[in-house]
């Protein structure tokens, strides 16, 4: 086994207004973040730790986490720009306000 998975997740933002993370099937697998970025950093330590432990008890893993072949090819990412740190300049238009008299 090549310990790389693809693994299937559930996003959903809570009533505190904290996102929640999940594996369907994995017991215990799930994180809350007050961002979709910590949230989804997070389930990964979380999936790592839940996977290794089934893996070591003999356990069968769910079918939302599957072996991966080969590299990762393509994912599907939720991206809420209001939750990043980048600030965009936006130019002023080239029309001014006319003098008030």
């Amino acid at each position: 086994m090549s310990g790389r998975y693809q693994v299937e997740i559930q996003i959903g933002r809570q009533e505190d207004g904290l996102w929640r993370v999940e594996v369907p099937g994995l017991h215990g697998c799930w994180v809350d973040a007050p961002t979709l970025a910590q949230a989804l950093a997070d389930i990964q330590e979380v999936i790592a730790m839940a996977v290794d432990d089934s893996n070591e008890q003999g356990w069968e893993l769910p079918e939302s986490v599957t072996p991966l072949e080969g590299e990762p090819g393509t994912a599907v990412l939720p991206v809420i720009l209001s939750e990043h740190r980048f600030a965009r300049v936006r130019p002023r238009s080239g029309r001014t306000k006319p003098p008030s008299h």
